[in-house]
């Protein structure tokens, strides 16, 4: 087996991701406020949070109904990595409709699992990996753990993705050799 590979055992590996705060915002409307303007305060908030959202784009399947209570969930990517965006209704004054926007974190997709531990381990090696197969999705709780195989011309290595935290919705691993 290569030696670089075989270093990997002391090797902690982390995929960095960035945070939010829980913030409120303000739009406009009297039965419902637009999925596109919810988007955009979405889009704005978290950026101005220093959030970076893929493509600059959020996802919302409908309007937000204007009732005080009245919650849905909304999606955007950060770094590939799905985020929900949880706006809840806190208040309506008239045509103004205040709403809290949280993150809530969903699982990392296995082919988005497979490209970030290939190439973490690719760059911590040193050595270019031919193929990275992870067992499945990585689930957004602390000490969630998926297993991976990645190859190296004719030399394999086992290596696990832990959850060590969640940050703003993002989920944040350590990848190492098993």
């Amino acid at each position: 087996m290569n030696a670089t590979l075989r270093s990997l055992a002391r090797l902690g590996l982390v995929a960095a991701a960035t945070g939010t705060v829980l913030f409120g915002t303000t739009a406009c409307s009297l039965a419902s406020v637009p999925a596109d303007s919810v988007e955009q305060q979405i889009v704005s908030k978290l950026g101005a949070q220093g959030v970076s959202l893929d493509n600059g784009k959020a996802d919302c399947a409908t309007d937000l109904d204007a009732t005080v209570g009245a919650s849905q969930t909304c999606e955007f990517h950060s770094g590939g990595q799905p985020v929900g965006a949880v706006v809840t209704v806190t208040a309506v004054d008239g045509d103004t409709v205040s709403f809290d926007i949280t993150t809530e974190p969903r699982p990392v997709p296995k082919a988005l699992l497979q490209g970030t531990v290939g190439s973490l381990v690719a760059q911590n090696a040193g050595v270019p990996i031919d193929t990275t197969t992870c067992d499945g999705d990585l689930a957004p709780t602390t000490g969630q753990a998926v297993g991976c195989r990645v190859t190296s011309g004719e030399d394999s290595i086992d290596v696990r993705a832990t959850v060590t935290e969640i940050q703003g919705g993002l989920v944040n691993f350590d990848v190492e050799q098993v």
